[in-house]
């Protein structure tokens, strides 16, 4: 708060006293008061309005930095009011009243719209498993009687697993921290798990996997979590594969205090315009905008809100017509090598 903007803010005052004393110095004249006295009085006069307006000044600049440096320290700052102490005014009293008032009616509309969402959290995790029942059910069914037929309906009820997983993991999303375990875990075996898990959709896109990980690398991470990030990333890959010789590579590279595992496809590419878009809820890019598309913009989405989640970072290089890699990097641990018992 400026001192010159308190003025502004006073002004109708300010034009009050200065009303008042002019009116005052015309009529001590008008008795023949001494134009010195008259000045002496204008003099005092200004002085103690002077003062008045800077320790007032002082004083609401002090107060209202508190309630500042208060708000900052917030994480939730629709609290402020609950916190911050009332001025001694009449009138600040009542509008930290009314404040509080409705922030009282704020956080109570909050807590309903949060147990609201919880229990809508809780249905659809629910849901979610009682869901996975038939679908593992018809999984054995299908591999009992093994046909053309059979081995179509796997891998559509794998696609179907595919998206009910993704619905799982963003019902969990803003609970990782309770739902993960951090620990060092050989990084092929991760890449291997997620590999296997998409075998047969691998398989019928014809896509060749080149996989170049040692089996001494290891990464502290939660392999769960990595893994599914690593099905989205395979998922967009034969999503927007190449006609013939489809292929992914996936490799490793070791930097100073890091550890990143590179996925590479020799695919359509992304456009160079949108690849700083490709983590955005809900964008699909040219490529997930044709016919044969049944892109939702979702996965990549997730898979950036997870690492973030877990500490790890997450990038895109791409050429349109040639490739898209895509970068998971692992922060370094004091576990660099996988333990031989």
């Amino acid at each position: 708060m400026k001192f010159r903007d308190y003025c502004k803010d006073r002004a109708g005052v300010l034009l009050a006293n200065a009303a008042g004393l002019l009116v005052l110095s015309v009529y001590l004249l008008l008795l023949n008061t001494s134009e010195t006295a008259v000045f002496l009085i204008d003099v005092v006069w200004i002085s103690v309005l002077a003062v008045w307006l800077l320790v007032r000044w002082h004083f609401r600049r002090k107060y209202f930095q508190e309630i500042f440096n208060t708000l900052e320290e917030l994480d939730q700052r629709y609290l402020i009011a609950e916190v911050m102490r009332p001025a001694p005014g009449l009138e600040d009293r009542l509008y930290w009243e009314i404040l509080r008032k409705s922030n009282k009616s704020v956080i109570e509309k909050i807590r309903e719209l949060e147990n609201s969402q919880k229990e809508y959290k809780e249905y659809i995790e629910s849901w979610i498993h009682e869901v996975k029942t038939p679908i593992t059910a018809a999984h054995l069914i299908c591999e009992n009687h093994k046909d053309g037929h059979t081995r179509q309906i796997m891998t559509e009820l794998d696609e179907i697993g595919n998206e009910v997983e993704k619905v799982l993991y963003y019902a969990r999303m803003e609970r990782v921290d309770r739902d993960y375990l951090i620990r060092p875990v050989s990084l092929r075996s991760i890449v291997l798990s997620a590999v296997r898990g998409e075998k047969r959709h691998l398989i019928r896109c014809g896509m060749q996997i080149d996989l170049d990980i040692g089996e001494d690398i290891s990464v502290s991470t939660d392999e769960k979590w990595v893994e599914f990030i690593l099905k989205q990333i395979f998922s967009n890959s034969m999503k927007y594969r190449r006609e013939t010789e489809a292929k992914i590579r996936i490799r490793t590279e070791e930097g100073p205090m890091q550890k990143s595992l590179i996925i590479e496809d020799n695919g359509c590419g992304i456009p160079e315009e949108e690849i700083g878009r490709i983590f955005d809820k809900g964008f699909t890019g040219s490529n997930g905008r044709t016919e044969d598309s049944h892109a939702t913009g979702m996965g990549l989405y997730l898979c950036s809100r997870l690492c973030r989640k877990l500490g790890l970072g997450i990038s895109c290089e791409s050429e349109k017509g040639k490739y898209t890699r895509m970068i998971l990097t692992f922060p370094d641990s004091d576990h660099n090598k996988i333990s031989e018992h």
